[in-house]
């Protein structure tokens, strides 16, 4: 499906043009022009190149465009995300229910395009390159354990890594996959969450899925907190079809389709 691209004063103008303030996570697209003069010069300057674009006919924002921005500050349900694929994305694909549109912002631009069916995972998911699952199995461990193996490592190479986690009870399988995460070099990464938001503007938000490209191959990284407020980290081999399947899972714990 085609996209628009919209720069990042476009962007802005069209914002406050539609009345609203505030980005909505994780977009993070600055104000232009520091006085009202200048804001309405940089108004006409994006109504000429809205035009050109053929997204303004010269009295009024193409409707489908004004529609997907508003979509983007009113929505019932969302799938956000901060990307590293091969160029930096700040992510958001929004619904209502019946619509779906998804933003992706880079160093220069949005981008936007309307999600088929609403379906917001696998508009998001479409964004991550293909990867194998790393080596190793699924391990769990105290987030504890790890910050404190992730800092001997820096410190003192792959021995303190090894005996640090070995001293936290991370052993055999566990401790492959924990330590190729670790010391394999970085291709590539992100976070990525759902989120509802109900009928008073109340948001609920998952906690965050991490995955991470390394040499070997892609590795997800999931924190829950147990009763007893202790974190725990879960680190799984996965490819681009698990990625999709636990962030679906997430999403539908907040009761969305």
């Amino acid at each position: 499906m085609s996209a628009t691209s919209l720069s990042h004063q476009e962007f802005d103008l069209l914002w406050e043009h539609l009345g609203f303030t505030e980005r909505p996570y994780p977009l993070d697209v600055r104000s232009f022009g520091y006085t009202m003069d200048e804001r309405a010069a940089l108004r006409e300057q994006v109504r000429q190149s809205l035009a050109h674009k053929g997204l303004h006919d010269g009295a009024e924002v193409a409707p489908a465009l004004e529609e997907q921005l508003a979509l983007l500050g009113r929505h019932t349900r969302s799938v956000d995300g901060r990307l590293s694929v091969g160029e930096t994305l700040r992510v958001l694909a929004a619904s209502d229910g019946r619509r779906g549109v998804l933003a992706a912002q880079s160093d220069d631009e949005v981008r936007l395009a309307w999600v088929r069916n609403a379906r917001l995972v696998p508009a998001v998911i479409a964004l991550l390159p293909d990867r194998r699952p790393g080596p190793g199995g699924s391990a769990r461990l105290p987030k504890e354990v790890f910050d404190a193996a992730v800092d001997e490592f820096a410190a003192s190479g792959y021995v303190g890594l090894e005996r640090t986690l070995t001293n936290g009870g991370v052993t055999g399988r566990d401790l492959r996959t924990v330590t190729t995460l670790l010391e394999s070099g970085r291709q590539g990464g992100g976070q990525l969450a759902a989120n509802s938001v109900d009928q008073v503007g109340r948001r609920t938000r998952t906690s965050v899925l991490n995955w991470f490209d390394t040499e070997p191959g892609r590795y997800l990284v999931h924190t829950e907190v147990t009763r007893d407020r202790v974190e725990w980290l879960t680190i799984t081999p996965a490819d681009t079809a698990r990625v999709e399947q636990r962030l679906t899972e997430m999403a539908a714990s907040l009761n969305q389709p």
